[in-house]
């Protein structure tokens, strides 16, 4: 029988958050017990799973761990993490293949691309006969070094990311078809020197029509196989920075590079037409006074969404509410283990006169506020809802749910919370219907989980979750708007496969 090795390493992180990630904000299963918890789950581990299962397939375990984007992840998290799954490598037997969900935009410290890293010592340890493939976000920094250890590298295909089980399944498709000699896949990528400032949901344009570029030439060319548009994370301060575009062809490298080409060169042309404006807090709050019947509305805290590596130790949406005196209720979560630990100490009726929130992000300040504590939990676990990560456990840390004098709800955490699900509200207790609006630290996904709950708008908020150029001090990166004036010059085609010629150049 067919034996694959599957896995997930899952974090994204913010090079300039100063709180590090560590062991424990990582929820971790392992063995058989990864396999039960993640065959139905919403993520592309679980479309690997299902994948695999339906042909018939071995998946042989070994770690599923996932933690909150947020600061770099401590060293020795990382390398512990990768040598339990090394382990399990060296421990399964004979393998066929290697398929894993990877998130494609961590930092550890001492390793710019530890998916790179970890990809790389499983192809030396496993040989060059095994077929290593992985599905990543489409926000990854796609390296060199993680396609020379790759034979399959896909991505999803939305954003929010509504496909990320399609993404597994095609990875482990892939690997299934180039395992049985159907496919001998190449892979060309182009990396353009450049961030996207704005308009980085798939629905916007100009990226809606890239993708609807990318979509045509794998439709219209049998050879082509995939066409994956990283939109990378900008929070990174790594080298070789910038968007990418990968194409994989069957044997073919003219088509991998035409797939390419034809969605690179209109996106450096038109880089200066990617940006977004939201409204600001005030007349976001106004624009919830207005509309009662579109209640509850669901706010994106954009600037500190902790989908974007943010601490989410930010009130600015609170305190602005207060300051216009508006007759509104709202739900506000806030990264502050100090009023956390202080309201369970106190139990449920303690009133609490606390400087909340603002400890950790530059620049923030925290919010004076007297509290009544409503509920606590010493624990602060819940299941994502969905149906980004459904399935998916996550954490809060210890936390409690709060009342501030006008009748606002804080959920005050220990851990940076994932509220672009609405488990993370209803899990303490707070009924999002029962509220003129919630605020969730996200900048997208929460319009795909919030669905059918309440109405989104994304807010232009304060905070490390928004790309703005000149503030963030990059070291390692050079790329476009950071540097107006970068020139592309060629496009450099980088091809990678076991049959593939030398890389090339082309008039941009």
């Amino acid at each position: 029988m067919t034996r694959i090795l599957v896995g997930q390493l899952w974090q994204e992180s913010h090079d300039f958050n100063p709180v590090p990630t560590l062991a424990a904000d990582f929820a971790v299963e392992r063995g058989a017990a990864m396999l039960a918890a993640n065959a139905g789950a919403g993520s592309t581990l679980g479309g690997i799973l299902r994948t695999l299962r339906a042909a018939g397939v071995e998946p042989v375990p070994t770690l599923a761990a996932r933690a909150r984007p947020g600061g770099k992840v401590a060293g020795a998290v990382y390398e512990g993490l990768r040598e339990e799954i090394l382990g399990a490598a060296r421990q399964a037997g004979p393998l066929d293949a290697v398929v894993f969900e990877l998130h494609g935009a961590m930092t550890a410290e001492g390793h710019d691309s530890p998916e790179a890293d970890l990809m790389g010592h499983l192809r030396a340890l496993l040989g060059p006969a095994v077929v290593i493939a992985v599905g990543l976000d489409l926000h990854a920094h796609v390296t060199d070094a993680l396609l020379r250890a790759c034979d399959i590298v896909t991505a999803c295909k939305e954003n929010p990311h509504s496909d990320v089980v399609e993404a597994g399944e095609c990875a482990a498709r892939l690997a299934l078809d180039t395992l049985s000699g159907r496919i001998r896949p190449v892979t060309t990528m182009i990396k353009l020197p450049m961030l996207l400032p704005g308009g980085s949901e798939t629905v916007d344009q100009p990226l809606g029509t890239l993708h609807a570029i990318a979509r045509r030439a794998v439709a219209a060319d049998p050879a082509l196989l995939d066409v994956s548009i990283f939109n990378v994370h900008p929070f990174r301060d790594v080298p070789d920075m910038g968007q990418a575009v990968l194409a994989i062809a069957d044997a073919d490298d003219a088509a991998a590079d035409r797939a390419a080409l034809s969605v690179a060169r209109p996106m450096w042309a038109w880089r200066a037409q990617f940006r977004h404006e939201f409204p600001d807090a005030d007349a976001a709050l106004k624009d919830v006074l207005a509309r009662p019947a579109a209640r509850p509305f669901v706010l994106s805290d954009r600037g500190d969404r902790v989908l974007a590596g943010a601490p989410g130790d930010g009130l600015h949406l609170l305190d602005r509410l207060r300051r216009l005196g508006l007759p509104l209720r709202g739900a506000f979560p806030v990264t502050d283990p100090q009023t956390a630990a202080a309201a369970i100490a106190g139990g449920v009726g303690a009133v609490l006169d606390r400087q909340v929130g603002g400890r950790m992000t530059p620049g923030f300040a925290p919010l004076p506020l007297r509290l009544t504590v409503l509920r606590t939990d010493p624990v602060g676990e819940f299941v994502q809802k969905g149906p980004y990560q459904a399935g998916q456990r996550s954490t809060l840390g210890p936390c409690a749910v709060l009342q501030d004098d006008r009748g606002n709800l804080l959920l005050a955490t220990t851990a940076a919370a994932m509220t672009q699900d609405p488990a993370a509200f209803t899990s303490q207790g707070i009924d999002i219907a029962g509220l003129d609006f919630v605020v969730a630290k996200s900048g997208n996904h929460f319009k795909l989980s919030f669905a059918g709950i309440a109405t989104p708008l994304v807010v232009d908020t304060p905070g490390m979750g928004s790309y703005r150029a000149g503030f963030f001090p990059y070291t390692k990166s050079r790329f476009w708007p950071e540097i107006q004036t970068l020139e592309l010059g060629d496009i450099h085609l980088r091809r990678f496969g076991r049959h593939q010629p030398a890389d090339a150049t082309v008039p941009a």
